[in-house]
């Protein structure tokens, strides 16, 4: 269950992320913040991959085209969602733009079905019913 644990306070974290970054955006570009933001979190990972792991040439070179692509692509999907979601902050609550974003977890729901052959039950799709009913809920007027 440590898991749990991680995806809570990852939960915890993005959700003080949001509120800090949109209070800078009173003042700042969209575009801006979401750059700065970016830059400031590539100086953090790069420092906590060199502490943190054995970092070292041939750990690179055995990284292989596949999946330097899916990087890549994960790269480029994170800025425009990224640039898309604080964008969208300009425009309309905080709270209803992070509710309908959270229905990203249908496609992850339905994609690590088909790519990582996770169990999709009953149980599930109730669950993403209610959610996606809350969802709703939550960003109508």
């Amino acid at each position: 269950m440590i898991w749990l644990i991680y995806a809570l306070l990852s939960a915890t974290t993005w959700g003080l992320a949001t509120i800090f970054l949109r209070l800078a955006m009173l003042r700042v570009d969209t575009t801006l913040v979401t750059t700065l933001r970016t830059v400031i979190m590539g100086l953090m990972l790069v420092t906590v991959t060199i502490f943190a792991t054995n970092i070292n040439k041939s750990n690179l070179s055995a990284i292989q085209t596949k999946d330097w692509i899916y990087i890549g692509l994960g790269a480029l999907g994170s800025c425009i969602a990224w640039l898309l979601y604080f964008t969208a902050f300009k425009h309309g609550y905080v709270s209803k733009i992070v509710s309908v974003d959270r229905l990203s977890f249908i496609l992850i729901m339905f994609m690590s079905a088909l790519i990582f052959d996770e169990p999709l039950t009953r149980r599930m799709f109730l669950g993403a019913g209610f959610m996606v009913v809350g969802i709703f809920l939550i960003a109508s007027k």
